[in-house]
Formats: structure tokens, C-alpha cells, sequence
């Protein structure tokens, strides 16, 4: 019974022993399980960090390479997460030598130090190639290929060529009447300019003068009188805004007379092949110039050498006043400037307007005589003209067609009074009288000069005290021309015509064309004593 008890116990022992060593096994292949799965998670994620490569692709495939090694790692995600520094230490590293250099070859003159490529080295090779090009296209240019005609010219214009000249702008002042502003197409006269402005510059009121333009189509050439004016623009006026304003050259040397520009008065005839190819000229068109001519130089006078007068500028204030004319006159003993009567119609008055806005301008007092079919003809001018009237340098008188009882007439010449001035051919003739006196008679009249100079000069000693005092001081012209406005004038003692032939055979007699002589002076000059001595026609 012991024994069976024992045994009993045991069995039972046994059972529970068993029972035990169940569920530690089954809690055993719980934890393995659990492990295998997350082993299968990991080498999910294996998987999709390392990118796996079949060794054995073919029988023509390269060597296996090892694991470490290989594309595996290489491209193997990088887990480590990225702690920035605080402190960053720079490296610096030798560039490599040449592929063919080591040691020795290194500093052996066999092998040549690569050449270190800077900007001046990369572009100057360019440039100094660049420039072999132009250098041999102007040589090629300069020797091979004509110089335009006036482009080497030293003067401006030429009596015996014509030179280029650009339409820089066109302005219609009515249906038949045009100005046209034109400049030299080459600047290389400008540099003759420099030593002798006064003798070089073309704006002389000593002198009437004219140019010959060219028609190339069918070879004619017509004379016409350019006058100082210019169009002064600016960026309203190209954009259409405004319109140019017309202006005086002043007597500037900076720019040589506005660059050689000059205005024409053109009018248009219908039947005038000359004067239809200029009006109907565009800005930027050529056409071509040649002179200047000169048509008539005024007498000389020997109050010239002591006085110039001012030159007439856009504001009278700006025109310097002439308060030393009375004190010369009284010191040399000379008379006054000669009085001028000037007769012009249409575009005739081109003439005078050039003598009385260019450097060194008409001297005496000027009776302008105008003649058109309407007033528009002188609207241009009015302004200029007007200005001129108030410096007590001329007076206007308008004669239009549209108002007959203004019409030119006896009653507006004036007779003739007698010259202060000396011809040209006086001069001529007391030349030659000097060149026929002997020497005997010539140390005469150089002991009568000296003998006379005494006796000025003792004569000036005794000057009255009347006679010294002061001229009155101007400020400027326009201040002057108040005071002397109210005084007298003498009559003309010389006269200029400039018109149409039907107008200048009515105020002076025909010209003679063909031979280009004066004629007989008749008309209204020639029933008031005026003859060839004093009259000049255009």
C-alpha cells in the first residue's frame, strides 16, 4: 500500500512536471514566433535599404565582388542621423600633378609647367585679331576704294567743287514757300577752323553772297542765298510736340558756326524744275553745294577799320550797345556810316536778312522795302525783323499785293544823298596814283602826313573842355537805341534791289542777263537821280 501511494505521488508529480514543461514550451514557440516575425520585418527593411544585385546574371559577367566591398554598400541607406557642427575645420589639398609627372619629371625642363589662363591672356590674342581686321579693312578701303567726294576737304565750301550737305529739317511756311536747314556731311573742315576762325567763317556782313545747288538728274545748277539761321530742337520737337524754333547762329566757336549749318527761303514754282526738287527734299536726303559767290561787297568806308558793330543776337537786350562810334568819329575826324536802301520781293529779301544777322553786320541805317502777295511770306521773319526795328538798325516798310494801297510807289524813294563811302574803283584809281608818283614826290607826301600828325596832335592838346566830356554810358543796344531812335536820319546814299525781273526792271530799270551787266538805272530809282554809282541790282 506504501508502495502504491509512492507511486500515486510520483505520477501525479510527473504530470504536473509535464504540464509545466507544456507551457513554458508553448510560451517558448510564442517568443519564437514573435522573433521570427520581427527578423522578417528587418529583412523587409534590408531589403528595401540595400539594393541587391544577382551575381549571377550570365556566363559573360565579371567576377563576384565581395559584400563589403561592392555596389552594396555603396549605395547602402546611411541610418546615422546628421548633428550638425559648431566648428568646421577647412582642409586644403595639392592639386595632382600631370598624368606623365611625377618626381622627377616634375622639375625637369622636359616637361613644361602647365601655362596658368588669366583674362588678359584668354581675350587679348581676340582683340589684337580684332583689330588686324579693321587695321586691314581701312587699309584696304583708304588704297583701294575712292574717297567720297568732299570728305577730305578743308574747307567748308568750295567754289570750284561741290560738297554734301544732309537736310536736317523741312518747314512749309505757306503752299508755295519753303526753309530748308541743311548741314555738311563731313566734319574734317572744322579742323582748319581752329588757327583763323575770323578769316575762315563764311558769315561776313561786309559782303552779299551766294551758292550754285545742284539738280544731279539732269545737270542744272540755280544760285541761292543761304541765311544764319538754324532749327533748334529738342525731344518734343522730334516727337511732334512742338515745332523748332528758328534761331540766330550766334558767333560761338565751340561748335564753328552751329556745325556749318545753314537755312534756305525757297519758293516753289510749278514750271521751276530747281525749285520743285528742293521742296520736295526729306530730312536725311543730299544734295549738293558748291561756292560761295560772292554778289556784291559794300563800299568801304574808313570808319571800318576803327569800328565793328555788334552782332545781332535773338534778344536786343543780349546786343552789346556801340557807345565808343561817337568818340572815334570825333578823334579820327570821320563821317557817319552811309545809309542803305534795300528794295526786295518774295524770297529777295534772302539777301539783306544775311547781311544783318551775320557777324559784323551793315554798319549804317537800313530802309528795308518789302514786296509780297500776302503777309504770310514774312511771318519767318517778323519776329527778327521787329527786334531789328527796336536796336534803331532798320525800318520796315511792307508793300502786299493783297492790299493795294500799300503797293511801292514814287512817294517811298527817297532821293539820293551824297556817299561818305569809297568804291572800289576809287580805291583802285588812288592806288594807282601812289604807284605813279616819283620818288621825290613821295618823301613830299610822307613829310606832309608827318607835318599834318604834328599839327592833329597839337590840335588835340587844345581840345576845348566842352569837347572832352563824357559819352553817355549803355547798358546794352536796346538802351541806346531809346536814346538815338528819336534822331534824324540822313538819307540813303546807296541802294540794293533783289527780286523777280518784272519787279527789279520796275524799281531800278532791266538788268541785262545775257551779259550780266547792270544796265541803265530806271523805274522809280531812275525818276529820283539815282544812277549806276549808287544802285546795285541782284
Amino acid at each position: 500500500m506504501h508502495s502504491l501511494g509512492h507511486l500515486r505521488s510520483t505520477f501525479q508529480l510527473r504530470r504536473q512536471l509535464v504540464s509545466s514543461l507544456r507551457f513554458s514550451k508553448l510560451n517558448y514557440s510564442s517568443k519564437n514566433d514573435n522573433s521570427d516575425k520581427d527578423k522578417e520585418l528587418a529583412k523587409k527593411d534590408e531589403d528595401k535599404a540595400v539594393f541587391q544585385v544577382n551575381r549571377k546574371t550570365s556566363s559573360s559577367a565579371p567576377a563576384d565582388m565581395p559584400i563589403d566591398q561592392g555596389i552594396q554598400s555603396l549605395m547602402k541607406k546611411d541610418n546615422k542621423p546628421y548633428v550638425p557642427k559648431l566648428r568646421h575645420d577647412r582642409l586644403s589639398y595639392d592639386m595632382p600633378g600631370m598624368p606623365n609627372q611625377d618626381e622627377f619629371t616634375k622639375f625637369s625642363n622636359k616637361v613644361q609647367k602647365p601655362k596658368t589662363v588669366t583674362r588678359w591672356s584668354r581675350y587679348m590674342p581676340k582683340v589684337l585679331a580684332a583689330l588686324l581686321v579693321l587695321w586691314g579693312g581701312y587699309t584696304v578701303k583708304v588704297w583701294y576704294f575712292p574717297s567720297e567726294k568732299g570728305s577730305d576737304s578743308k574747307e567748308l565750301l568750295d567754289p570750284d567743287h561741290f560738297h554734301p550737305f544732309k537736310v536736317t529739317h523741312v518747314k512749309q511756311v505757306d503752299e508755295d514757300h519753303f526753309l530748308i536747314e541743311v548741314v555738311p556731311k563731313f566734319k574734317n573742315w572744322q579742323y582748319s577752323y581752329y588757327a583763323n576762325y575770323e578769316g575762315k567763317t563764311i558769315w561776313n556782313g561786309d559782303r552779299l553772297w551766294s551758292v550754285e545747288i545742284m539738280q544731279p538728274q539732269i545737270q542744272i545748277v540755280r544760285s541761292y542765298t543761304p541765311l544764319p539761321l538754324y532749327f533748334m530742337k529738342s525731344e518734343r520737337t522730334r516727337s511732334g510736340e512742338e515745332e523748332p524754333l528758328l534761331r540766330i547762329i550766334d558767333n560761338d566757336r565751340e561748335d564753328y558756326d552751329k556745325g556749318g549749318v545753314m537755312t534756305f527761303y525757297i519758293k516753289k514754282y510749278d514750271d521751276g524744275e530747281m525749285s520743285r526738287y528742293l521742296t520736295s527734299r526729306k530730312v536725311g536726303d543730299i544734295i549738293d553745294i558748291r561756292g560761295p559767290y560772292t554778289d556784291y561787297k559794300f563800299p568801304h568806308h574808313p570808319l571800318k577799320q576803327f569800328h565793328q558793330r555788334p552782332m545781332f543776337r535773338d534778344l536786343p537786350s543780349k546786343v552789346e550797345a556801340e557807345s565808343l562810334l561817337p568818340v572815334l568819329k570825333k578823334e579820327n575826324n570821320l563821317p557817319d556810316f552811309d545809309n542803305l536802301n534795300f528794295f526786295g520781293a518774295g524770297t529777295g529779301l534772302a539777301p539783306i536778312l544775311q547781311c544783318l544777322f551775320s557777324r559784323n553786320p551793315y554798319r549804317g541805317f537800313v530802309d528795308v522795302h518789302y514786296s509780297a502777295h500776302k503777309p504770310s511770306e514774312l511771318e519767318p521773319f517778323r519776329r527778327y525783323l521787329f527786334f531789328l526795328e527796336k536796336l534803331d538798325r532798320i525800318r520796315l516798310q511792307t508793300h502786299y499785293d493783297s492790299q493795294p494801297k500799300t503797293a511801292l510807289s514814287s512817294k517811298d524813294i527817297q532821293k539820293p544823298s551824297k556817299p561818305n563811302f569809297l568804291s572800289s574803283m576809287r580805291v583802285e584809281q588812288s592806288m594807282e596814283k601812289k604807284e605813279e608818283l616819283s620818288e621825290e614826290d613821295k618823301l613830299k607826301l610822307r613829310m606832309a602826313i608827318m607835318r599834318d600828325t604834328k599839327e592833329e596832335k597839337q590840335s588835340k592838346d587844345t581840345v576845348p573842355a566842352e569837347e572832352t566830356q563824357r559819352v553817355p554810358r549803355y547798358e546794352n543796344a536796346l538802351h541806346q537805341a531809346q536814346h538815338t531812335a528819336a534822331e534824324p536820319k540822313t538819307p540813303p546814299s546807296l541802294a540794293v534791289v533783289c527780286g523777280p525781273d518784272g519787279y527789279v526792271d520796275y524799281v531800278a530799270g532791266k538788268k541785262l542777263l545775257e551779259t550780266n551787266e547792270q544796265g541803265d538805272v530806271a523805274g522809280l530809282l531812275g525818276k529820283k537821280g539815282w544812277d549806276n554809282s549808287n544802285v546795285f541790282k541782284l
